[in-house]
C-alpha cells in the first residue's frame, strides 16, 4: 500500500510538472483547460498549503486510478510555485477547500506517452479539494476525538504540556524516567474503533516475535513522540493509557494498519526504569514498526 501510494504521488507529481494546452470552460493562467463541477466554501488555495487531494485519473473517459483506492484516503500535496508554462500549480490555486475540478490534458503535451494512449487522446485528472492540513487544524480534531473516546469509555486524564492524554488506572511508586533512561514497557496499541494493531503481549499480531517488552532509551526519538513524552509522565510500575493525537504520531503518513491522521491509544505498563546513558544508537534496541520514529 505505502509503494503503490509512493506511485501515485510520483505520477502526480510527473503530470503537475508538464501539461497541455487546449479548449474549454476555463483556462489556467498556463493554458490549461478545466471545468468546476462543485464550488466549495472553504478557503482559497495558496502556495505554500498542503492541501488534500481525492484523485481520479482518466484517459478519456476510461477511468486510471482513483487515489481513494490506492492510497486509502485523500493524498497530501504541498502547493509550489509553477516552473512552466502549463504547470497545474497555477490551476490548483484558482481552487478553493471543498471544491471539485476536471483538469484536461492533451497526451501529445505530456514528455512521456501512457502505454494505453495514442495521439489527440486527453487525459484528465479530477481534484477533489477535501481541504488543507495544518498541525493546529488537525490536532483541533484530533482532541475532540480524543475527548469523546475518554467520555464513551470513562476514562480520567491529564493531559502532559505537548498535547498527550494520560490515564492512569494503576499509578506506580518508582521514579520517573529522564531523559537517557532506558525504560521497559509492556503496551498495547489500538485506534479508537478497538482495532489492536500491535501489542509487546500478542504473538498473533506479529508472527514468531518473542513475548517480552519493549526497551528503548527515553528522549532520543527512537519511538514517535507520543510515546516519548507519555512514557517519561510515567512513574515506575504505572499502568495506564496513552491517548495520543495524530500530530505526535504519524501525521500525514499511514503505517502499516494505522492510517493517516489516526489518533492512537496505547494500554502500557511501564515495569522498569534503567538509569544512566543508554547504549549507542547503532547497538540500541529498536522498536516494533508500530512504534518506531518515522523521522
Amino acid at each position: 500500500m505505502k509503494k503503490n501510494k509512493q506511485l501515485l504521488v510520483a505520477a502526480l507529481g510527473l503530470i503537475l510538472a508538464s501539461c497541455g494546452a487546449g479548449g474549454g470552460a476555463k483556462k489556467t493562467p498556463g493554458g490549461v483547460d478545466f471545468v468546476v463541477h462543485k464550488s466549495g466554501s472553504g478557503a482559497q488555495l495558496k502556495l505554500g498549503d498542503t492541501v488534500l487531494l481525492n484523485i481520479i485519473q482518466s484517459l478519456n473517459d476510461s477511468v486510471i486510478v482513483e487515489s481513494r483506492k490506492v492510497a486509502g484516503g485523500p493524498v497530501p500535496f504541498v502547493i509550489s510555485k509553477s516552473t512552466n508554462k502549463y504547470d497545474l500549480m497555477d490551476g490548483l490555486v484558482m481552487l478553493k477547500e471543498g471544491d471539485s475540478a476536471t483538469f484536461s490534458i492533451p497526451i501529445d503535451s505530456l514528455p512521456q506517452r501512457p502505454p494505453m494512449a495514442k495521439a489527440g487522446d486527453k487525459l484528465n485528472l479530477t481534484f477533489v479539494v477535501v481541504g488543507t492540513y495544518t498541525g493546529a487544524k488537525q490536532k483541533a480534531k484530533d482532541d475532540k476525538i480524543i475527548k469523546e473516546y475518554l467520555d464513551k469509555n470513562k476514562l480520567t486524564a491529564t493531559t502532559t504540556p505537548e498535547g498527550v492524554y494520560v490515564a492512569v488506572s494503576q499509578e506506580g511508586t518508582g521514579e520517573k524516567p529522564q531523559d537517557g533512561d532506558t525504560v521497559v514497557v509492556h503496551y498495547t496499541g489500538k485506534l479508537t474503533d478497538g482495532k489492536v494493531f500491535d501489542s509487546s503481549q500478542d504473538t498473533t499480531l506479529r508472527p514468531g516475535a518473542r513475548i517480552e517488552p519493549i526497551r528503548f532509551p527515553i528522549g532520543r526519538g527512537f519511538v514517535i513522540k507520543g510515546w516519548d513524552v507519555g512514557i517519561a509522565s510515567l512513574k515506575k510500575g504505572t499502568k495506564a493509557t496513552l491517548l495520543i493525537p495524530s500530530t505526535l504520531g504519524y501525521g500525514l503518513q499511514a503505517s502499516g494498519p494505522i492510517p493517516a491522521n489516526s489518533v492512537l491509544i496505547f494500554d502500557v505498563q511501564l515495569l522498569d526504569v534503567v538509569k544512566g546513558a543508554p547504549e549507542a544508537a547503532a547497538n540500541a534496541p529498536i522498536a516494533p514498526a508500530a512504534l518506531q520514529n518515522g523521522k
